[in-house]
């Protein structure tokens, strides 16, 4: 009866070291997919940073170009500020020989064909 006994524990052993080697199959093959799952996610991420990298290079391009644009408007806006004084002297300069010009036609035509002269215009 021992004998039997010693029998029935030997391939009861047998069956659960069949079983634990099923088992450590299924975990091989559970770790592999999950191996090749998480691989997949970090490319996706990979490509993602890439890609927010690519927008964020192309973010500070226009950023930079905007500020280079507003900078050089702020310049012409304050040469023209600057030229402005100028101007406006030339205006009240106009204004004052502008009653003398209106007796004189003559002198009115040449006064005009030198502004024209000067812009470039003749």
């Amino acid at each position: 009866m021992i004998e039997y006994f010693a029998i029935g524990i030997s391939i009861l052993a047998v069956i659960l070291a069949f079983w634990q080697g099923y088992l450590s199959k299924q975990q091989l093959e559970q770790a592999k997919q999950t191996k090749s799952e998480t691989d997949k996610l970090l490319d996706e991420i990979k490509t993602k940073v890439t890609k927010v990298e690519s927008i964020s290079d192309e973010t500070r391009k226009d950023v930079k170009n905007q500020i280079s644009k507003l900078i050089d408007k702020q310049d012409e806006n304050f040469k023209v500020l600057l030229n402005a004084p100028t101007q406006n002297s030339q205006n009240e300069m106009i204004l004052a020989l502008l009653p003398t010009l209106l007796q004189n036609p003559e002198s009115m035509k040449t006064m005009i064909d030198l502004a024209n002269i000067q812009n470039g215009r003749k």
